[in-house]
C-alpha cells in the first residue's frame, strides 16, 4: 500500500465506488438530520437549557438508532449471496426476516425507553436538579417514538444500495426533511409546541420517509420484495447472525462515540466552563455527527465492496477500493477541516442564535480545536474498518476504545488543566486535548499492524493480507474494455493465457469465444443505447479444476440466458452459434444486477473436456 495519496480511479470499480458512497452518505445522514434540525431550532427559538439537552441526549439517540444495524447488515450479506445465485425469493425472505426481527427489537427498546426515560437520562450525567433534565426527558421520549421507522429505513436502504436505486433513497430523505422542517415550523410558531412536540414531529418525519420506501418495495418492478411467508425464528437468527460481527462492531463504535461525548461533557462540567462549555459541546457534538456520517459513508462502501472482491479473490480490485477510500476520505475530511476552521465564527453564530458574543467566540475557538483532530479521526476509522474486513474484530474494537475513550479521557483532562493554568479558553483546551489524543492514537497504529502480522503470518505486511487471500498474478488476467478492438485484443489474451498454462486447444478456444461473444454483445446492445460513457470489466481466473470468467458493465441489462432461451423459442437454433456454444459448454452461467451494474459469471470445468489420466 502506498503511503502517498493515490490518483482518482476512473475505472468501472472507481465509478461503482463513488456511486455507492453517495448512496451511503444519504442513508447515513438521515439518522442525524432530524437531530441537527431540532438542535438548530432549539438554539435559535428556545432557551439554552433545551439546546444543551439535545446535545446531552443525542449520543443515546444515535446509539438506539443502531438497533437495526445487525438486521440490516445481515440482510445485505444474505441478499447479495442469494442474488449472485439468481435466487430472488431467497433475497426476499432475507428482507422479510430482517424486518420482523429488526422492527420487533425496535418496538421493545422504544417501550422500555418510554418507561425508564428519567433513569436513562440520569445515566447520561444529567442531574435531576438541573435545568436541562426536563428537556432531556422530553427530547428522548419524543425521538425514541421514531425508532421503528429509523430501523425500517436502515434495512430498506440496504436493499436500495444493492439494487443501485439511489433515487428512491434521495426521495425518501427529501420527504423526511421537508416533513420535519414544515412540521417543526408549524408546531413552533402556530401551535407553540415545547421540545417534546418538536421531537415528535421529527419522529413523524421518519415514518413519512419510511412510507416512501415501503411503497417502493411493493412495486412490480422492484428487484427484491419482502417475503414474510414461512419465516421462522431460526432463519431470522441465521440472517442476523450473518451480520452479527459487523453489527456488533458498528454498535461498539457508536457506543465508544457516546462514551467520548460523555467524557467531554464530564470534563466541561468538572472545569465549570459555564455557558461557553455547554454551547460549544452542543455545537461540536452535532457537527461531529455530520462529519462522521461523511467519513462513514466511504468506509461502509469499502466494507461492502471489499467483502465482495475478497469473496471473488480479486486482489487487484480490492486494492483499488481501498485506495479509493483513502483518496475520498483525505479530500473530504481535509475540506471539512479547512471549511470548519475558516467559518467557525460564522457557524457558531448561526448555530447558537441569540447568545452573547463571548459565548460565540468561545465556541468558535473550540470548533477550531476540534477540527485539528479530524484527519486523525478519519485515519483511525479507515484502519479499524479495514482490519474488520479480515475479521480482526477484537483489534478494531480495541482501537476504538483506546482512541475514543482512553485517550479522550486523558486528553480532555490534560487539555483542560493546561488551559486553566494559562487562563485561556478552557473549553477550547478540552477539545484541543481530545484532538491531541487522536494524534497519539494514529501514532500507535503501527503497533497493531505489527501484532496482526505476527499473529497471522500475513503476506504483504503493510496490507496485512491473510496467507490464502487472493489469486496470484500469474493465475489471472483482467482488462477494462470500451471498444470492439479491445474485446478482440482481450479475447486473444484469453486464448494465450490458457495455452500458457497447459490447457487444451478446446478450453482455450471456449474461453476466448466466451469473452468475445459476451463482451461484444454488451458493446453492441448496451453501449449504443444512450450517450453515457460505458465500460466493461472482464476478468479470467485460472484454477486447478475450472476457469472462471467474470464480466461487469454499467449498461442496460442484457441477460445472455434469456437470449439463449429466445433463440430456440423463435426457431433460430441455427443462428447465434457463439452464444449457443458458450451456454451449452459452460458448467455454470449466472447473471444478476447489483450496485447498478450487470454481473455475468461463467464457469468452465476442465474435467468436462479433458479425459482423466
Amino acid at each position: 500500500m502506498r503511503l502517498s495519496v493515490p490518483d482518482i480511479d476512473y475505472t468501472l470499480t472507481g465509478k461503482m465506488f463513488r456511486y455507492i458512497v453517495l448512496s451511503f452518505f444519504v442513508s447515513n445522514i438521515m439518522t442525524v438530520l432530524g437531530t441537527m434540525i431540532d438542535s438548530f431550532i432549539a438554539s435559535n427559538a428556545m432557551d439554552e437549557a433545551t439546546a444543551a439537552a439535545i446535545g446531552f441526549v443525542s449520543p443515546a439517540v444515535i446509539l438506539f438508532s443502531l438497533i437495526g444495524t445487525t438486521a440490516a447488515v445481515g440482510f445485505q450479506v444474505t441478499c447479495i449471496r442469494s442474488l449472485s445465485r439468481g435466487d430472488r425469493e431467497g433475497a426476499g425472505k432475507a428482507l422479510g426476516e430482517a424486518l420482523i426481527l429488526g422492527l420487533g427489537l425496535s418496538v421493545i427498546v422504544m417501550i422500555l425507553t418510554l418507561v425508564f426515560t428519567p433513569q436513562i437520562v440520569a445515566l447520561l450525567h444529567v442531574s435531576p436538579d438541573s435545568a436541562e433534565f426536563g428537556p432531556c426527558v422530553d427530547y428522548l421520549r419524543g425521538t425514541v417514538i421514531g425508532l421503528p421507522a429509523i430501523t425500517a429505513m436502515s434495512i430498506f436502504t440496504k436493499g436500495a444500495h444493492i439494487e443501485g436505486n439511489r433515487n428512491i433513497v434521495l426521495l425518501s430523505v427529501a420527504v423526511m426533511l421537508v416533513v420535519n422542517i414544515m412540521s417543526d415550523l408549524i408546531g413552533l410558531y402556530l401551535l407553540h409546541f415545547d421540545v417534546f412536540g418538536i421531537t415528535l414531529d421529527t419522529s413523524f418525519s421518519y415514518y413519512a420517509g419510511a412510507a416512501v420506501l415501503v411503497h417502493y418495495y411493493f412495486r412490480r418492478d422492484t428487484l427484491v420484495k419482502p417475503v414474510f411467508k414461512g419465516a421462522t425464528f431460526k432463519e431470522m437468527i441465521s440472517v442476523n447472525k450473518t451480520g452479527f460481527a459487523a453489527g456488533v462492531i458498528g454498535v461498539w463504535y457508536s457506543l465508544t462515540l457516546m462514551m467520548k461525548a460523555e467524557l467531554i461533557n464530564a470534563a466541561i462540567s468538572t472545569f465549570n466552563t459555564g455557558s461557553v462549555g455547554l454551547q460549544a459541546y452542543n455545537a461540536t457534538v452535532q457537527l461531529n455527527y455530520f462529519v462522521n456520517a461523511l467519513m462513514s459513508s466511504a468506509v461502509s462502501a469499502m466494507f461492502l465492496l471489499a467483502g465482495m472482491f475478497s469473496a471473488e479473490q480479486d486482489k487487484k480490485n480490492f486494492k483499488k477500493i481501498i485506495k479509493n477510500v483513502v483518496t475520498y476520505e483525505f479530500i473530504t475530511t481535509a475540506a471539512c477541516s479547512i471549511l470548519l476552521w475558516l467559518l467557525s465564527d460564522v457557524i457558531a453564530g448561526l448555530y447558537l442564535g441569540n447568545v452573547s458574543r463571548a459565548v460565540i467566540e468561545g465556541t468558535s475557538q473550540s470548533l477550531r480545536a476540534y477540527t485539528v483532530g479530524l484527519l486523525f479521526q478519519m485515519i483511525i476509522l479507515v484502519f479499524a474498518n479495514y482490519i474488520t474486513c479480515f475479521s480482526h474484530n477484537i483489534i478494531s474494537a480495541t482501537v476504538y476504545f483506546i482512541s475514543n475513550v482512553v485517550l479522550v479521557l486523558f486528553g480532555a483532562g490534560y487539555g483542560g488543566t493546561i488551559a486553566m493554568f494559562r487562563s485561556t479558553n478552557i473549553t477550547a483546551g478540552i477539545f484541543a486535548g481530545v484532538s491531541a489524543g487522536s494524534i497519539i492514537a494514529v501514532l500507535i497504529l503501527p503497533v497493531f499492524v505489527l501484532i496482526i502480522n505476527l499473529m497471522n503470518g500475513c503476506k504483504d505486511h503493510l496490507w496485512m493480507f491473510p496467507k490464502d487471500f487472493g489469486v496470484s498474478a500469474s493465475d489471472e488476467i483482467s482488462a477494462d474494455i470500451r471498444t470492439r478492438e479491445e474485446v478482440m485484443d482481450f479475447s486473444e489474451q484469453a486464448w494465450q493465457f490458457c495455452a500458457d498454462r497447459g490447457e487444451s486447444e478446446r478450453i482455450s478456444y471456449l474461453t476466448s469465444l466466451a469473452v468475445e461473444e459476451m463482451a461484444m454483445n454488451v458493446i453492441e446492445h448496451g453501449f449504443t443505447q444512450d450517450k453515457k460513457k460505458h465500460m466493461l470489466n472482464a476478468r479470467i481466473v485460472h484454477k486447478e479444476d475450472e476457469l472462471i470468467i467474470r464480466m461487469r458493465d454499467n449498461c442496460r441489462s442484457f441477460d445472455p440466458r434469456k437470449k439463449y432461451e429466445q433463440i430456440y423459442e423463435n426457431g433460430n437454433a441455427e443462428s447465434n452459434y457463439g452464444i449457443r456454444m458458450v451456454m451449452a459448454e459452460a458448467s455454470e452461467v449466472n447473471y444478476t444486477t447489483m450496485f447498478n451494474l450487470n454481473n455475468l459469471l461463467i464457469r468452465i470445468e476442465k474435467e468436462k473436456h479433458e479425459p482423466q489420466a
